[in-house]
């Protein structure tokens, strides 16, 4: 029976020309070795302890998952989506032969597929549902939904007309949230920016002269960073709320410290409002502050975590989750952050002038809006894991 599959880039700009030219799928790992000879889920996570000692082990068992179905589960006449980097477009193939260890690509590049594409132009809205189901850090994912294969199939006939699904997301794969959805949102939030990146990639080769191209990344941009700010706001409240509504669970220092008003309590001491109802309007009230800046970002999930060493520990979940050789470390992370925000700050107030030129804009296009929207999601991912993780001494 034809599976289908999801398959993310890694975050090398020339991989997607190296996938789409040569006709293939590839992912990292590259340590594992050659598993043409090695089949089994216990063989590969073997090969993958081995060769990465120092990750953790559920991060071991990550990899081994995905390598195993890279390896094994994934069979000839399989469709594949790949999530380009460079574009906000999804290519679509059919795997067309067994698994491959290469030696003559780039030194990542070991485990491959061949993969014959037949479109390089899906819009993701297009696949919204599917790619919406992909966990924001995995990189080999088998498509679920029950008429996806379906749907895929017809997006395999060139000239095709595209289309959103037909009904929207309802659910989040396990562990990306808590059922409250704030993660999901920011996911749908993100993905209506990948769809202004896409019109003004399109637009752009249709030579539009009418209006300045250009700003249509410039508002996904934008629309990218508003997206990060109201999942921060949403996933703090949620997890306050729960934390107040359970009065035996672990409370951080910040939710200690939180205060609401005088007026609040006495609504909570006549009975008019219940402690949930207070403290839930007291985070309305404060709908105002921003949670753009990496420090800030810190210290609103002060609120309702431990956030000591809270960036190197988000750089160690992206570091080891990804799994494609690239390292992180916290201050990466914020700096990016915060060269990202700055970049929409000059957008929305400051013309986003280009500081070489002041009579022009700053050039934007394309890969790079694409690509500051994924690192926010991925990002948020890892901000994700590591407020799941419980913390010190929590029982």
């Amino acid at each position: 029976m034809t599976k289908a599959w999801i398959v993310r880039a890694g975050r090398d700009d020339s991989y997607d020309a190296l996938a789409l030219d040569k006709n293939l799928i590839a992912v990292g790992w590259s340590g594992a070795g050659d598993l043409t000879e090695t089949t089994t889920h216990t063989d590969i996570y073997e090969r993958v302890r081995a060769a990465y000692p120092e990750v953790e082990r559920r991060s071991v068992e990550n990899y081994a998952i995905q390598l195993v179905a890279f390896r094994s589960r994934m069979s000839e006449g399989d469709i594949v989506l790949y999530l380009q980097r460079t574009s906000p477009d999804v290519a679509v193939g059919r795997v067309t032969g067994s698994y491959e260890y290469r030696t003559d690509l780039p030194s990542d590049i070991r485990h491959v597929r061949p993969v014959h594409w037949s479109r390089t132009d899906i819009p993701r809205a297009s696949v919204e549902r599917e790619v919406l189901a992909l966990p924001s850090l995995t990189t080999v994912y088998r498509i679920n939904q029950a008429d996806s294969v379906t749907r895929l199939e017809r997006l395999l006939r060139p000239n095709t007309a595209t289309a959103p699904p037909e009904e929207p997301v309802t659910s989040s794969p396990p562990g990306q949230d808590d059922g409250s959805s704030p993660f999901t949102n920011l996911r749908r939030n993100l993905n209506y920016a990948r769809s202004l990146a896409t019109a003004g990639q399109h637009l752009d080769q249709l030579k539009v002269g009418s209006f300045e191209v250009s700003d249509v990344f410039r508002a996904a941009w934008v629309q990218s960073v508003a997206a990060l700010d109201h999942w921060v706001r949403q996933e703090i409240r949620s997890r306050m709320l729960k934390l107040v509504e359970q009065p035996t669970a672990q409370r951080p220092k910040g939710f200690t410290a939180f205060q609401i008003t005088l007026g609040l309590v006495e609504q909570v001491q006549l009975g008019t409002k219940t402690l949930v109802e207070a403290l839930d309007q007291q985070l309305r009230d404060q709908g105002h502050l921003v949670y753009q800046n990496p420090d800030k970002i810190r210290e609103g999930f002060g609120l309702v975590h431990d956030v000591k060493g809270f960036w190197d520990r988000v750089a160690r979940v992206l570091t080891e989750q990804s799994g494609d050789g690239v390292a992180f470390t916290g201050k990466d992370i914020q700096e990016q952050l915060r060269q990202v925000v700055q970049r929409r700050h000059k957008i929305a107030h400051e013309y986003d002038e280009d500081p070489e030129d002041t009579s022009r804009k700053r050039p934007i296009d394309g890969p790079s809006t694409t690509q500051t929207i994924d690192y926010i999601e991925q990002v948020a991912a890892a901000i994700l894991d590591v407020l799941n993780t419980p913390e010190p001494g929590a029982g």
